[in-house]
């Protein structure tokens, strides 16, 4: 293993990252991250218990193993969710810092005009119950926010994590992006906010006989696809290149990968909708199988799964770049 010639085709190949006007969350280095959470863990009882205080973690200290009861679950904290005067003290002066910015995130007024009414009023639904849950939206992500600032004050760069696999004849290249938080829900009207994520574009090469390395496939990570939809030719006009480097549309809020701009829509099964889900797709299967309904519909892909008018419609935003 040649890690210098692994590190030079790394380089060769790295994707432009091109992201929404307002996002707040860039890719960073692990360890920081790491070193300014608290370890805890969550037992079958409901009993939370830190293990570790926070900045004196490091990355070998959390490899360690540690046998707890059945059903435990370990997790990282990074903050404390913002007081309702702290949050509002931070979205005024976040606010009066956007109110003439050109980096500021503004929401189309169509974003669902694709989708019917039932699938809206059901999504205004979600939207109250959030209200009701008794957190304040966005706490989170604003602690959140100020911790990434401090972070990049001390060392103001991005960064990602890259891996070289030979395998069946394929150079693989594999680029891992941390960010500290996923703010899709607070800062983008999507469904939920979460801590620390990870994503990851993987390009396939070929080495010709000459000695050539050829790149013949990117392939994206991305919500709510599959297959075909996550890779691309690197020859096929949807994969944008600056020179051999590929650019990666970056959902805003959500930070999965896509290869073109736009409104993304996706929708999310509430799990205290499902009884309800299932019934209209039975009542739709007896129609069409024993009463011989939506015949040749299937062919022209006019006919929509029932159950699909009672998910959520989120929209993932890829506006260009920032």
């Amino acid at each position: 293993m040649d890690i210098d010639a692994d590190l030079a085709l790394l380089r060769r190949f790295e994707p432009v990252m091109r992201c929404t006007r307002g996002e707040r969350f860039f890719p960073i280095r692990v360890e920081p991250y790491v070193q300014r959470c608290s370890l805890w863990a969550w037992r079958p009882r409901g009993e939370q218990v830190c293990l570790v205080p926070q900045g004196e973690l490091t990355l070998a200290e959390l490899s360690q193993s540690r046998p707890d009861a059945f059903g435990t679950v370990h997790y990282l904290k990074l903050t404390d969710p913002l007081s309702p005067g702290e949050l509002a003290g931070y979205v005024l002066k976040r606010r009066l810092l956007q109110k003439n910015s050109q980096n500021a995130f503004r929401a189309g007024r169509g974003r669902l005009a694709r989708v019917g009414y039932l699938s809206r009023l059901v999504a205004a639904a979600f939207a109250i119950s959030l209200l009701a849950r008794g957190r304040v939206p966005g706490d989170m992500a604003a602690a959140a926010n100020i911790a990434y600032d401090r972070l990049m004050a001390q060392s103001e760069q991005c960064s990602y994590y890259g891996r070289v696999v030979r395998q069946n004849g394929w150079i693989v290249l594999q680029y891992w992006f941390f960010y500290l938080f996923d703010d899709w829900r607070s800062g983008f009207f999507g469904a939920n906010d979460h801590e620390a994520d990870w994503e990851m574009i993987s390009l396939f090469l070929y080495e010709t006989q000459s000695g050539s390395i050829v790149p013949e496939w990117a392939a994206f990570a991305a919500h709510d696809q599959s297959g075909d939809d996550l890779r691309r030719r690197w020859d096929d006009p949807e994969l944008e290149k600056i020179g051999e480097h590929p650019i990666v549309y970056v959902g805003a809020g959500s930070h999965a990968s896509y290869f073109q701009p736009g409104e993304y829509m996706t929708e999310i099964q509430l799990p205290f909708l499902a009884p309800y889900a299932r019934v209209a797709d039975a009542l739709q299967g007896f129609w069409r199988d024993k009463l011989g309904q939506y015949v040749g519909e299937e062919s022209r892909g006019e006919q929509t799964q029932a159950s699909k008018i009672l998910r959520v419609p989120f929209v993932v935003d890829l506006s260009g770049p920032a």
